[in-house]
């Protein structure tokens, strides 16, 4: 009588490795660093010579398995590493130009960060969340702008049509010596 074979899968029961080697081997993509180009540079770089070298084959394969344009795929000096830094104290300024506040005039008076004071109108830049103001314009009002900060340009302007600059931190202007 003939015995029946029995199939692989059946006979690998019970061994931890299923016939992939090591117990780790056959877990996702662990035991090859990852899809695509993933732990290129492990294993003695042996890809690594095919990526800085941009090699076609290499990219014509990265495109297939990605869905990507060949000319999108980067390689060379560009794909290994990191470049600069985030650094966790930049103070990201929101800024506004005077040419902004003259032609833009009724919304920013609709937004409430505009009063009518005798002659002037009194913008508070702090209402619109604005740190500092810039650039050059002819002014057809006369204006208080109340900011932190002010470019000199910006300044210069709003004086010349007959305003002034309010709020602003200055060191030399606080400590006066009597």
């Amino acid at each position: 009588m003939l015995r029946q074979k029995r199939k692989k899968s059946q006979s690998l029961r019970g061994t931890n490795s299923h016939g992939w080697g090591h117990k780790k081997k056959h877990r996702g993509s662990g035991s090859r660093g990852g899809f695509g180009l993933a732990g290129t540079g492990a294993r003695g770089d042996v890809k690594k010579t095919s990526v800085l070298t941009e090699a076609k084959k290499l990219k014509m394969l990265i495109g297939a398995q990605r869905g990507v344009k060949i000319s999108k795929i980067k390689l060379g000096k560009d794909y290994f590493g990191k470049r600069g830094f985030t650094s966790i104290y930049k103070k990201s300024d929101k800024t506004m130009s005077l040419n902004y506040i003259e032609t833009q005039f009724k919304s920013i008076e609709e937004l409430g960060a505009v009063e009518k004071d005798k002659e002037f109108y009194v913008i508070n830049a702090k209402a619109l969340k604005v740190d500092k103001i810039l650039g050059k314009a002819k002014l057809s009002r006369k204006l208080v702008v109340i900011v932190d900060e002010i470019s000199s340009s910006a300044k210069a302007c709003i004086e010349e049509a007959g305003g002034r600059v309010e709020g602003l931190v200055t060191s030399d202007d606080d400590f006066e010596e009597e």
